[in-house]
């Protein structure tokens, strides 16, 4: 307890369902802005009690792994009878209709039946909530603090709001408070409206009013008045008007205070998993999305009405990530930015791969990086990235106002792979006005891409609050736009109109009727094979200079020859469309390339034979190779064995080859073509008159 005259701490608290493994980027934050003007505060993780209580494989399946997935809103249905009287053949219908059917008008591929066991374990789960709250309400109420802050992203809303309740009935001089992404405009001043037990709402970046707001409960003063705060005084007004504007924003990032993530190590290191798992720590580095300042991505919804791009200086940037990695050595870091500031392969990403700070990073990129930026990335550490790629089509993408053409987004795959960088990406479709034979196209394009990353994900597109798909709903297409169904049952005593304004996710139809689900079905049944390639880690596509010669193995699936050798004027033309290149710019490169004589007519038909044998993709008048080059690049130990296999068919073993232990691994060195054309592989195989083989 607080002696006489010392100022009791204040609760800021991260609910079930928010990340498990990772200290809340936003509590630690506002925790060290209160801490820089004399204001106490406690991040307690609640999370983890839960946790304990159901079992961590559940609680991640649901907070994390998207099972079931995110659109079913499963885990805030979970507390939803903490908060409103629970009718059994209401509970039947929500497993029937949500988890177990999902309509497939409304929910649109995005959210597969589960099944009758995990329905099961869900409602199970239910019965933990009661006990939980008590427990979590009991800590609370023998400390008494003067005010209890909840952050609600995703589905952290129910149960915020069910501890919320109970703390204000049992202790009501205390001030609950409620900011994050679900409080953010029309959604906070809608939740400060429906329940009374919340004395505010905080509406965008809280570190710049949250003190205030702080020393004005501290003092038993009026919270109202203060921009972006939602309380019941002032919400009608904003109401009348349509606007809800937020807290002010934070301009310069370097002045935030380094995050204060000692309460969640404290907590964690007590809880029954520090033994098995490994935390993780957020960071940024920037704010907001330079490219949605420009052309906001019509299905984004996730700056909600924060686009103004801010980021850290480069300085300011590594200081506080080699702090990071000092007090947390071995934890995985994941950047929270929506995307990477371009200025940073100037300054920010250079300092970082001087220094060797030892550590991995995860940022969100924009897919039209270079080759040298992607190796920049590797050397400073960023080994995963979440490019926007999103689809292959340029129609489709340019429905998405993503900037980028469908080439831009192999390329980059391509040269991940190549450099050592792993890209995580999605696959959407069903965007008003894409044409189904896209569709149809990339489908028969995909098994050329099957050496590389397949996306982590593919569905229809969600249509989100604060998307353009939102906002401009009709103008881009779309008609009867409504909360998902599932909000009904998490929300069954409020009106539709309260709903529509604390919803998230929302259904749909088309303006103009569209049969999505049949004409994706060859990309689906395509990019299935892809992830199951994947899995297998067999298929490959590589190349390697020896001798003069390119030599091109093909491993896929779908590869027409093993081997194709390319000399002279398809040598280079292959070296030069490592980029994706259009023709004219590639006829003008001529002189420089070392192609000198060649008529546009030639290079043209010497592409159009590549193209043909599957090593490169035609785009219009672009051109781009597909094989990995081999140096950077090393294939992985399946890829090895199953290119010995086809050696050893293709060539014959040298003189006491077998003698010798089949390498590990393969480099340009492994690689040898001799003056009367024949290669050897090694000291195992050589493979006579290889200068005879054409793509």
């Amino acid at each position: 307890m607080s002696g006489a005259g010392e100022l009791r701490s204040v609760w800021l608290v991260s609910m079930p369902f928010g990340p498990l493994f990772s200290p809340s980027l936003a509590l630690s934050l506002l925790k060290a802005s209160l801490a820089a003007q004399g204001l106490p505060a406690r991040v307690r993780y609640f999370s983890l009690d839960f946790a304990e209580r159901i079992g961590q494989a559940f609680y991640s399946d649901i907070a994390a792994e998207g099972r079931p997935p995110l659109i079913t809103l499963a885990g805030e249905w979970i507390f939803s009878s903490a908060l409103f009287p629970s009718r059994r053949e209401d509970e039947d219908r929500y497993v029937a209709e949500v988890l177990r059917r999902p309509d497939p008008v409304t929910y649109r591929g995005s959210a597969p039946p589960v099944t009758a066991a995990r329905a099961r374990r869900i409602r199970r789960v239910r019965e933990a909530v009661a006990p939980f709250l008590e427990a979590c309400l009991a800590e609370i109420v023998r400390e008494r603090p003067p005010l209890v802050g909840f952050t609600s992203t995703f589905q952290q809303h129910l149960a915020s709001l069910a501890l919320a309740r109970r703390i204000k009935q049992a202790i009501p001089e205390t001030v609950v408070v409620m900011g994050g992404a679900n409080c953010e405009g029309v959604m906070g001043a809608e939740a400060v409206r429906q329940f009374p037990f919340l004395d505010a709402v905080v509406s965008g970046e809280a570190e710049r009013v949250l003190p205030e707001l702080v020393r004005r409960a501290l003092a038993s003063r009026p919270l109202s008045g203060l921009p972006g705060v939602r309380t019941r005084e002032g919400v009608e007004e904003e109401f009348r008007r349509g606007t809800f504007p937020n807290a002010p924003t934070t301009p310069r990032l370097d002045d935030l205070p380094y995050p204060d993530f000692s309460d969640f190590f404290e907590q964690f290191g007590v809880s029954r998993y520090p033994r098995e798992w490994e935390a993780s720590l957020f960071f940024e580095t920037s704010r907001g999305c330079w490219w949605g300042e420009r052309s906001h991505c019509t299905f984004c919804g996730l700056n909600g009405s924060s686009m103004t791009y801010r980021s850290k200086s480069a300085r300011r940037a590594v200081d506080e990530l080699a702090q990071l990695a000092r007090e947390h050595p071995g934890c995985d870091i994941q950047v929270t930015d929506n995307i990477l500031d371009m200025g940073y392969f100037k300054d920010f990403l250079p300092e970082l791969a001087e220094r060797r700070l030892g550590v991995d990073l995860f940022y969100e990129t924009k897919s039209n990086l270079k080759k040298e930026q992607v190796r920049l990335l590797r050397r400073a550490g960023v080994r995963r990235i979440q490019p926007g790629i999103e689809s292959f089509s340029d129609s489709v993408l340019r429905l998405m106002r993503k900037g980028v053409t469908g080439l831009q987004n192999i390329q980059l795959l391509k040269w991940c792979k190549e450099v050592g960088v792993e890209p995580q990406w999605n696959f959407l479709w069903g965007f008003p006005g894409e044409d189904p034979a896209e569709y149809a196209r990339m489908a028969r394009l995909v098994p050329q891409l099957m050496h590389l990353a397949p996306p982590v994900g593919f569905s229809d597109i969600r249509l989100d609050r604060f998307s353009p798909n939102f906002f401009e709903a009709e103008a881009l297409g779309f008609e009867k736009v409504a909360p998902l169904p599932s909000y009904s049952f998490l929300y069954p005593a409020l009106t539709g109109e309260a709903r529509a304004n604390l919803a998230y996710f929302f259904g749909f139809t088309y303006r103009e009727p569209r049969d999505v689900d049949g004409y994706v079905q060859p990309l689906l049944k395509a990019l299935r094979s892809w992830s199951r390639a994947a899995r297998r880690g067999d298929a490959d596509l590589f190349s390697v200079d020896a001798g003069g010669r390119l030599l091109v193995w093909d491993l896929r699936p779908a590869a027409r020859e093993p081997l194709a050798v390319l000399d002279g004027l398809d040598r280079l033309l292959y070296l030069a469309c490592d980029a994706a290149v259009d023709l004219r710019s590639l006829v003008e490169s001529i002189p420089a390339r070392g192609l000198g004589g060649a008529t546009v007519e030639e290079i043209e038909d010497r592409l159009g034979r590549l193209v043909d044998a599957g090593l490169v993709i035609q785009e219009g008048t672009r051109y781009l190779a597909l094989a990995v080059r081999l140096g950077e690049y090393a294939p992985a130990r399946t890829v090895v064995e199953r290119f010995h296999a086809v050696v050893r068919a293709l060539g014959q073993p040298l003189a006491g080859g077998r003698r010798h232990r089949r390498p590990s691994s393969l480099t340009p060195s492994h690689f040898v073509v001799s003056r009367e054309g024949e290669l050897q592989i090694g000291e195992l195989v050589r493979i006579p008159y290889v200068e005879g083989r054409r793509a």
